[in-house]
């Protein structure tokens, strides 16, 4: 039996840190029958040093026996000083606006400090971020960091943050920590030329295929310590899934501004994107390529479609009113565009969630009506005082028989779920699913595609509501609060 709590966490690190992946685990003052617990559980770790929460536990600089010992002693506790040192900044803010700033400036400020400029702060942020995750993980009860999906997930921020550290090495190889609190290194650095933002873009890009097709481990992961009772999930998954939206946004943005400043001229006048801002986004599009996406995963498990009758409403710069019935979707460019600059990706992730299940909520109740979505915008008048922003709002709704009034408050819940892994194999089987053996959780099942649709649409400002009324159907609530059109169009604000 483990005699006390001891949590431990892997570290990693610059040149000077990363030794320690290469030196023996330090030696504890445990007992052996707790040494003997903890071995199958390492299993699942690199090298590992024991918090600061449990110093008792941790041998002092002066016990340690030799010169080699306390130099990896220092190096360890450094490491984890430095991540709760950036885990205690700040969260980053990032606004619409933000990732819009270098759209007005090209013409006043050199390209490559424009690009340095964002590379020195999107590195800052995924540092913090990072750190962010690295310190809530390390919080969690021992029993939970022990599931191996849940270390793997730990483990892939941990070498996020190896990579990003030796990137800063490779950049300045003459750091080197020489006192547990002594970060000049980290603080002191800069990218400061092309050449090293272009190898800054490897690292973001690795970065981002790190943590790639990882949220079936997450849910699988949590959904094992559910009954445990000791992790208030919803908590840590709200920081934990925005924080990694933020992480991926930045990365991207990086590497589309780094393309286009570089690659594609930098003229914003003439791009249709700054950095990962799209600005001709036209939601007729991308709920035709949702409808499609959800369709085709309708037709090859049930040999059905699902029709939809869609309205377009855009309410023009002098507050006029233009109305289209859209009645055949697929060919959408045969329909007044409706424009919302934004990122059409966020908007096609919702699109697609809110779809599969009025889809199959039609299917399951053999519905042969169509789903009917309402699309708004509004358009900026810019001769108006103050910041005009764009506005989108989606309105569907189906006539798939509602939802029970007892599981209507847990559609948001994490892990919530209407369907039924048992009945995967059988007749009873009523869900979108990918094709194939054991993939049916990725498209329905795994219960965070309504709760991560809210967090986006949360990350600028917008939100998610429904009303249902069980027996008859559904209506789902959809709002986006786009760019400032000043800052799109408008160089002198």
């Amino acid at each position: 039996m483990i005699s006390s709590r001891v949590s431990r966490f892997r570290s990693v690190g610059t040149k000077s840190l990363t030794r320690l992946l290469k030196q023996p685990n330090i030696p504890r003052c445990t007992p052996a029958t707790e040494a003997s617990a903890l071995a199958s559980a390492t299993a699942i770790t690199t090298t590992t040093i024991i918090t600061k929460r449990y110093a008792s536990d941790y041998p002092s600089p002066s016990q340690l026996p030799n010169e080699s010992m306390r130099k990896e002693h220092l190096i360890r506790s450094s490491t984890e000083n430095l991540i709760k040192l950036l885990a205690d900044e700040p969260l980053p803010t990032v606004s619409l606006n933000d990732l819009l700033k270098f759209n007005s400036t090209t013409s006043h400020h050199s390209k490559s400090l424009m690009l340095v400029e964002n590379a020195n702060e999107t590195l800052h942020d995924m540092l913090v971020l990072v750190c962010k995750r690295l310190v809530q993980f390390m919080e969690l009860p021992y029993i939970v960091i022990l599931n191996p999906k849940i270390a793997e997930i730990y483990d892939t921020y941990l070498e996020t943050l190896k990579v990003l550290l030796q990137f800063i090495q490779q950049c300045s190889p003459d750091c080197e920590i020489k006192s547990y609190n002594d970060f000049e290194f980290l603080t002191n650095f800069k990218i400061d030329n092309l050449e090293q933002n272009n190898e800054f873009i490897k690292v973001l890009m690795k970065t981002i295929d790190l943590h790639t097709d990882n949220l079936t481990v997450l849910s699988e992961g949590f959904e094992e310590i559910l009954g445990l009772n000791i992790v208030d999930d919803k908590a840590f998954l709200n920081d934990h899934l925005k924080e990694r939206i933020l992480m991926r946004l930045l990365a991207n943005h990086h590497i589309l501004l780094s393309s286009q400043l570089i690659n594609e001229g930098g003229d914003f006048d003439k791009l249709n994107e700054v950095g990962i801002i799209e600005k001709n986004v036209n939601v007729l599009e991308v709920l035709s390529r949702s409808s499609s996406f959800v369709n085709d995963m309708s037709s090859l498990k049930y040999d059905e479609k699902v029709a939809m009758k869609v309205q377009t409403v855009i309410i023009n710069e002098d507050d006029s009113v233009t109305i289209e019935n859209v009645d055949d979707l697929a060919n959408y460019q045969n329909y007044t565009p409706v424009i919302f600059p934004y990122i059409s990706a966020h908007i096609e992730y919702v699109l697609n969630e809110i779809l599969k299940n009025s889809t199959r909520a039609h299917i399951e109740n053999k519905v042969n009506k169509p789903v009917e979505a309402l699309v708004l915008v509004n358009k900026p008048n810019l001769k108006k005082p103050g910041p005009q922003f764009y506005k989108l709002e989606v309105r569907i709704t189906d006539n798939g028989k509602g939802i029970k009034p007892e599981i209507l408050d847990k559609l948001f819940e994490y892990s919530f779920t209407t369907f039924d892994a048992d009945a995967v194999d059988g007749d009873s089987y009523k869900t979108l699913n990918n094709t194939g053996a054991n993939q049916a959780n990725i498209i329905a099942g795994m219960g965070y595609g309504l709760p991560l649709s809210l967090t986006y649409n949360r990350l600028f400002h917008g939100d998610i509501s429904l009303k249902s009324v069980y027996g008859h159907g559904t209506t789902v609530y959809l709002k986006w609060v786009g760019i400032d059109a000043k800052k799109l169009y408008s160089t002198d604000e």
